[in-house]
């Protein structure tokens, strides 16, 4: 409760702070060209532009500092003199939106040298829209010396980055990160985030573009797109880093740590050339969120092939879990070929091996009765893979533009897999118990084309766009399963081990065809039409063999099966488009007809659907001012179910758990609403932000599972109307102390009801959460501190039982502290406490992670940085988590890396021979 009236508080003194007097200062820091030491006695003058009038002046303190205070808005020749050096001339700008110019660190030429530049300050929005393009100015947002572009993403309003790497804005995942418009080593986005320097991006900008899928299976007609716009001096000569760095958990420990990094690019306005290597069996190293795009996953996220299907890689559960060993390479070229003709390719590989524990405790809640399941499972996940992007995009002629966008991919994984689930009676007692191990083999590759036709008019904004995707992707898989049961109570009808081995292959090839065309009606009306055609077959075989005499003979035509998916999907829509400098609108709708034929080859049997679905949608933007703007949007999305969730086979990779496909699906249609607020005063430097989303959904995929007398569950998915979901947040960043403290309060609460079947009977379950979080950061030229403590609670509910309406909550406190020292020292902290509590017993886990660094820089520059890095030093790092599915609560803590010590060489170099990321705004 005091967390929240803190909060309550702090929002309240957010909105009563007294605006800041319209009067401008200027100041900056003087050294000496050679010693760079500070350069005290040099006279600064400020003199009206318009009538040339000196207005102040003022001398450089002892450490080279001076101010300009109390200067009326106008605009400005500021001349800084000394004897000993020729003058420095700026220009300033004065703007209503900006009363503090500081230039920075300013070393004045000698007196041989002659300046014939002089640089302008004005001022440029932090945060503002470019149609309906939200545009962050990265020197906007101050951040720590050899910062990466993902510190850069967390200190600006409304996005957040997870630990894997994970982007989210607006309450939604960025699907997509590119770097001056195009793919940065294919899909993999971290690769840019963690690698590239936050200094040299001038902007980041957020968008939503038409999703470009040719599969025909993605929910949604837009994607989120997150484009990193590099500065013009960072598009000249080169920069990069190379990165070393070993040492151990502890001295009774043999395992070695290591990580590796390599970054070079060269970059000549049209040309650009990188290449990357990343190494390592850190969780920093460990494949991040995006990585399963690079291998050919991305039409089934949810529903990845098991081991029985011999495709598992990596899913999102098991990152920053495990301990890892990954290698990932690439080469990126762009360059442009006389005036007309641009290409790009860039080549990804990468390799992984994580080995992971896991202890599980799940209980059911049914009707009648609850039991409880533990499962200790253990697992080897080795893969390859090979990404070729290729992109060439030819000007026809001063209006017309053609792309062509082939892409090739190839994978290869292997995988291990034993687990043991014993079931538990709700009076505690131990009724058997089955050991399953699951081998697998697998390879994939997916060839694919994209042609794109743009067409602009001699008359503004008229537009004709033409598309054509073309994909072809196959996947096989060769397993093992075995399984052994061990009964301790009797039983009626027990089950049968299992000995067999499987196969799986998964054929798919599409073809689509789209267009769009914009015809403006006046300077703020334009309409838009759409369509599309595509072509869709997919074709899946599942075999499974019996061992019998010694080996894999006898097939088993219960789990076997030859099925048959083809889809015609017609689409056709119109937008209408108001824009004025204040309020852009838009509205339409689109009809989608899709029609299936589910082929059984086995029974010779085929199902065929014919579903249309109306998807309207609408945006409105209005701009109160430049830094104040409301968004609302209405969208509308159907969703295909996956060929896994149609083929009417069982999966039985785990005999307690079974599930099933259903050919009888349809395409499931939801409704979302949202909107977004942000206010952002640069004077101040307030910002604040406000949104929420909700969705309803029909024809919503679930599972409809049934449960036998000794906890073996069988699940198939079926159509249900009525889900939804809402997700609301509000957040503040408020400067004070000129700026010196920083105290950032937010909070957000989702809610969401789902509807699936236990046993044949209707279970309703819930989920209501609520989280709180206030920080405070100070901020000097020398160090930065910062505090914050977060909880969360949660409370779920059932009507089929209501044992597991069990609230569980979360806490935890963080503090990270950055210091400067002489000699080119610099330390480094940052500690959370996390406070698990309500759950069940051996879960209600709270530790400490602690981490800390040494630094030391070295060479003129200071780019080569030795650094002694402990990471959990008070070696209690744990997964613990909680999963409530259904009728179904899980707790599950999994193995993470501990304690280990490093020591790391970094060398950062540039073609300006200058400190990488000197900031020139401290």
């Amino acid at each position: 409760m005091r967390v929240w009236v803190v909060i309550l508080l702090v929002f309240l003194a957010g909105f009563a702070h007294a605006q800041t007097k319209s009067l401008m200062q200027i100041g900056g820091n003087l050294q000496d060209t050679a010693a760079k030491i500070p350069l005290p006695n040099a006279v600064a003058v400020a003199v009206r532009l318009s009538d040339s009038v000196l207005v102040k002046h003022t001398r450089s303190n002892e450490q080279g500092v001076f101010q300009l205070k109390s200067l009326p808005i106008d605009t400005y020749q500021v001349i800084i003199s000394h004897p000993q050096f020729s003058d420095q001339v700026f220009i300033v700008v004065g703007s209503e939106k900006n009363l503090v110019y500081d230039f920075g660190r300013i070393v004045l030429p000698l007196k041989s040298q002659q300046l014939n530049e002089i640089v302008v300050y004005a001022f440029k929005d932090p945060i503002y829209y470019k149609g309906d393009t939200l545009v962050y100015t990265a020197d906007s947002f101050k951040v720590k010396p050899n910062a990466t572009v993902e510190d850069l993403l967390k200190k600006l309003p409304g996005i957040k980055v997870d630990a894997q790497g994970k982007i989210t804005t607006q309450g939604k995942a960025v699907d997509q990160v590119l770097v001056d418009g195009d793919e940065f080593f294919g899909s993999d986005p971290t690769v840019a985030t963690r690698n590239l320097n936050a200094t040299s991006i001038e902007s980041v900008q957020v968008y939503d573009k038409k999703n470009e899928d040719a599969s025909g299976n993605s929910q949604n007609e837009t994607i989120k797109v997150l484009d990193l716009k590099l500065k013009d001096d960072a598009k000249k000569g080169y920069f990069g880093k190379i990165s070393g760095a070993g040492g151990a958990p502890d001295l009774t420990t043999p395992k070695q740590f290591y990580e590796g990094e390599f970054l070079a690019n060269v970059f000549n306005n049209k040309r650009k050339v990188s290449v990357f290597a990343l190494t390592g069996n850190t969780p920093k190293t460990n494949f991040g969120w995006g990585d399963v795009f690079k291998y050919g996953l991305t039409a089934d996220m949810n529903n990845m092939m098991d081991d029985e299907e011999g495709m598992m890689f990596f899913s999102s559960r098991s990152d920053g879990e495990g301990i890892p060993q990954t290698l990932k390479s690439g080469a990126y070229y762009t360059d442009k070929i006389g005036k007309r003709t641009k290409l790009l390719f860039n080549y990804t590989f990468g390799s992984s091996k994580l080995t992971q524990t896991s202890t599980t405790r799940s209980q059911y809640f049914l009707e009648d009765t609850t039991y409880t399941t533990t499962n200790e499972s253990s697992t080897i996940k080795k893969g390859q893979n090979h990404v070729f992007n290729f992109e060439i995009e030819q000007n026809l002629d001063s209006l017309t533009k053609l792309t062509i966008k082939p892409k090739v991919t190839l994978g290869q994984s292997q995988n291990s897999h034993f687990e043991r689930n014993q079931f538990i009676t709700e009076s505690d007692t131990l009724t058997r118990q089955t050991d399953i191990l699951n081998t697998s083999k697998g390879s994939s590759y997916e060839i694919g084309t994209k042609v794109k036709l743009k067409r602009n008019f001699k008359k503004n904004d008229r537009v004709l766009k033409l598309d054509y995707d073309f994909d072809l992707s196959n996947s096989e898989g060769k397993g093992i399963l075995q399984t052994t049961n061990t009964y301790f109570t009797p039983i009626s009808f027990p089950i049968s081990d299992v000995d067999q081995q499987k196969t799986n292959l998964s054929l798919s090839n599409g073809h689509s065809v789209s267009f769009s065309y914009v015809e403006p009606l006046t300077k703020k009306i334009k309409l838009e039409a759409m369509g599309d055609v595509g072509m869709r077959t997919n074709i899946q075989e599942k075999n499974t063999l019996n061992f019998q005499n010694g080996d894999y003979t006898i097939r088993d035509s219960v789990l076997s099966n030859n099925f048959d998916n083809t889809r015609n999907t017609y689409r056709a829509g119109f937008k209408f488009i108001y824009e004025t400098k204040k309020t852009r609108f838009t509205t339409g709708t689109r009809v989608r007809e899709v029609l299936v034929d589910n082929h059984n080859k086995i029974t010779d049997q085929t199902i065929k659907q014919d579903v249309i679905n109306i998807l309207p949608f609408a945006t409105m933007r209005y701009k109160f001012s430049d830094n104040q703007n409301l968004q609302l949007n209405y969208t509308t999305g159907s969703q295909l179910p996956s060929v896994t969730q149609l083929q009417p086979v069982a999966n039985n990779s785990n005999p307690n758990y079974i599930t099933l496909g259903n050919p009888d699906l349809i395409p499931s249609f939801d409704q979302t609403i949202e909107f977004n607020f942000y206010s952002f005063k640069p004077i101040s430097g307030k910002n604040y932000w406000a949104g929420m989303n909700a969705t309803i959904q029909n024809n919503d995929i679930v599972n409809s599972t049934t449960y036998d007398n000794i906890g073996r569950t069988i699940s198939q998915p079926v159509n249900v109307n009525g889900n939804y979901s809402s997700y609301a947040w509000l957040g503040m960043t408020l400067p004070m102390f000129s700026k010196v403290l920083e105290v950032s309060p937010n909070v957000n609460a989702n809610y969401y009801s789902n509807t699936n079947f236990i046993n044949g009977q209707k279970n309703t379950t819930s989920n209501a959460s609520a989280n709180g979080d206030l920080k405070f950061a100070f901020t000097q030229e020398k160090w930065s501190f910062s505090v914050s403590g977060n909880y969360e609670y949660t409370i779920p509910s059932s009507t089929l039982n209501s044992q597991s309406n069990k609230p569980y909550a979360t806490q935890g406190y963080e503090a990270e502290l950055s210091v400067e020292l002489p000699k080119k020292f610099t330390i480094s902290s940052d500690a959370e406490y996390i406070i698990n509590t309500k759950r069940t017993a051996g879960y209600n886990v709270s530790y400490v992670l602690w981490n800390a660094a040494i630094n030391k820089t070295f060479l003129k520059n200071e780019n080569l940085i030795l650094s002694i890095k402990g990471n959990d030093i008070l070696n209690q790092n744990i997964s613990n988590t909680r999963n409530i599915s259904g009728n179904v609560i899980t707790d599950d803590k999994t193995t993470v890396i501990k304690r280990y010590v490093m020591l790391q060489l970094t060398w950062k170099f540039n073609s300006k021979k200058e400190k990488e990321d000197e900031d020139d705004w401290d």
